[in-house]
């Protein structure tokens, strides 16, 4: 019995045996089996010697065609047919439409009322009227105070008018003044000022005898029309004397270069006395003044000294041709003579001396 066991473990280990040799086998050729003889132990003494020639011809030649051809068609062939077509349309077009709507609508800054004044608008109802004419002027204008101011054609101020910020004025444009007379409008706010000026124009009734267009910008206008009378004129070193006879003024104007100066005085002379000058004997190619000339040399005085010392010794005889006269609303005068158009200007009102300036 025990035998049998053991000969059944010795066929059971040797077919194991035979799976594990075939399962290491990778060629083709499998290696000859062992001829495995039991070997048995004395004590056995199988009777029958049956010659286990374990001729386990296992037929089973396991030709282990070891089909174990790990065929491990592992063909990866990784068919990563993962063709991420990126097709990056990536539509990004980006048409930067950068539409920088950012129309900075500049919240308006509390613009602070400013503090300088403003003239909206300064006007006159009428811009050229004859003297002493009535007028309305017209404003508009942003401020706390204002002014008018009135200035002759020197830009003289003649007059100043408190006003409103806004209002009107009637005024009368003064005579006497010159061509053109100056309403100036002064806006104040702040301490600040701004002015506005509108000018009339004066109209004469009457023209001037040398021409309107040689009157100066301060001339006025002529009371009347020039006076034409007999008269007289001498010339001497250092000025001369005019004689002027029309509407009855009779007065003789001496006129000296230095400071351009003229005294007048009004003749009293008889018409016929010729009196020595107590200063000599003129020299010679110079002249004693003539006629009433004389009278007015030898018997009044220069505007600076004596005659003589003034202006001298006569350098031509008497001229006794017409002499025109003619007066201006602002006091001034004028006289036609050989040598031009000469005006005169009082030192004062009615006064008889002042100073001349040749116009024409």
């Amino acid at each position: 019995m025990l035998a049998k066991t053991r000969l059944k473990n010795s066929s059971f280990l040797f077919f194991i045996l035979i799976i594990i040799v075939a399962a290491c086998q990778n060629t083709a050729e499998p290696a000859p089996l062992p001829t495995l003889a039991p070997s048995l132990t004395p004590s056995d003494t199988p009777t029958a010697t049956s010659t286990v020639t374990a001729t386990s011809t296992p037929t089973n030649t396991l030709t282990p065609t070891n089909t174990l051809t790990a065929t491990a068609t592992a063909t990866f062939t990784p068919t990563a047919t993962f063709t991420p077509s990126i097709t990056a349309t990536s539509s990004l077009t980006h048409t930067p439409t950068f539409t920088p709507t950012a129309t900075a609508t500049a919240t308006p800054v509390a613009t602070n009322t400013p503090e300088q004044p403003v003239i909206n608008s300064f006007t006159a109802s009428s811009t050229s009227v004859l003297p002493n004419t009535s007028i309305v002027l017209t404003w508009a204008s942003e401020s706390d105070s204002a002014r008018i101011e009135e200035l002759d054609s020197q830009g003289q101020i003649i007059q100043t008018f408190s006003i409103t910020p806004t209002g009107q004025l009637p005024v009368t444009v003064p005579g006497g003044r010159g061509k053109v007379i100056t309403y100036r409008l002064v806006a104040i706010r702040g301490g600040n000022q701004k002015a506005s000026s509108v000018a009339i124009g004066i109209q004469c009734l009457a023209p001037w005898f040398f021409g309107n267009e040689f009157a100066p910008a301060d001339a006025g206008c002529p009371t009347a029309v020039g006076a034409i009378g007999a008269g007289a004129f001498q010339r001497f070193e250092r000025g001369f004397m005019i004689f002027v006879e029309a509407n009855n003024l009779n007065t003789v104007y001496g006129i000296q270069n230095t400071g351009s100066r003229y005294i007048a005085y009004v003749s009293a002379w008889d018409g016929s006395t010729i009196l020595p000058c107590g200063c000599g004997t003129p020299p010679a190619g110079l002249l004693d003044p003539e006629g009433v000339f004389n009278w007015a040399y030898n018997t009044t005085l220069a505007p600076i000294g004596v005659w003589n010392s003034a202006i001298g010794w006569a350098t031509q005889v008497m001229n006794t041709g017409q002499r025109t006269i003619q007066f201006s609303d602002t006091g001034a005068f004028y006289i036609d003579t050989p040598l031009g158009v000469y005006r005169f200007v009082p030192s004062a009102p009615n006064a008889n001396n002042g100073t001349w300036t040749k116009i024409k």
